[in-house]
Order: structure tokens, then C-alpha cells, then sequence
């Protein structure tokens, strides 16, 4: 049961740089020293933020791709460990059923002699 949950940790680990790079975009904080400067300023500030939005949506998708294969490979497993849920269940109703047939056997040949 603990295979997925390193599955989840191997993929936060090997994303980890990516995501503190999300977290943490660095943006120009110069202050306008002339008022002529500063639609340059402003401009430059837009085209920044609007770097920062598309790289942020293709890092979302890139994301968005990787939790798709985690939930796919979360249901493999979870459909593996119900199969083998399944089959232990099913061994325990054979030893069960057999443990039964053996009582009987032991309590008739008790009576028998």
C-alpha cells in the first residue's frame, strides 16, 4: 500500500524546482523616477506579467498532464490491490470451508469408536 504514496513523492520531488519557480516569479519593482519613464515602466511590467501567465499555463498543463497519469496509475493500483483483495478472500472461504470439513470429520470419527 505504500507504492503509491511514493509515487506521489517522486513526482513532487522530481517537479519540485518547477514548482517553487511558480511560487516565486520575480517581476520588475522599480519605482518611476520621471513621469516620462514610467509608461515604459508600465508597459514593461505588462509584458512581464503576461510572460509570467502563459508560462504558468503551460506549467498548469504540464501539471495537469502529470496528476492525469498519477490518477491512471493510482486506479492501476487500486484495481491490483481489489484483485488481490478478491483473491485472499477468496483462500480464506476455501480454508474456512475445509477447517469445517475437517471439524466434521474429527467429531464423526469421535462418535464412530
Amino acid at each position: 500500500m505504500a507504492v503509491p504514496w511514493l509515487v506521489v513523492g517522486q513526482l513532487v520531488l522530481s517537479n519540485l524546482d518547477k514548482i517553487i519557480g511558480v511560487v516565486k516569479p520575480g517581476f520588475t519593482s522599480k519605482k518611476a523616477e520621471a513621469s516620462s519613464a514610467q509608461p515604459d515602466l508600465v508597459n514593461q511590467q505588462i509584458a512581464e506579467l503576461q510572460a509570467a501567465a502563459s508560462n504558468n499555463a503551460e506549467q498548469i498543463a504540464a501539471l495537469a498532464t502529470q496528476v492525469k497519469e498519477l490518477v491512471a496509475s493510482l486506479a492501476l493500483a487500486a484495481q491490483e490491490v481489489a484483485a488481490q483483495r478478491a483473491a485472499t478472500r477468496r483462500a480464506a472461504y476455501i480454508a474456512a470451508a475445509i477447517s469445517v470439513v475437517s471439524l466434521g470429520i474429527a467429531v464423526t470419527a469421535l462418535f464412530v469408536k
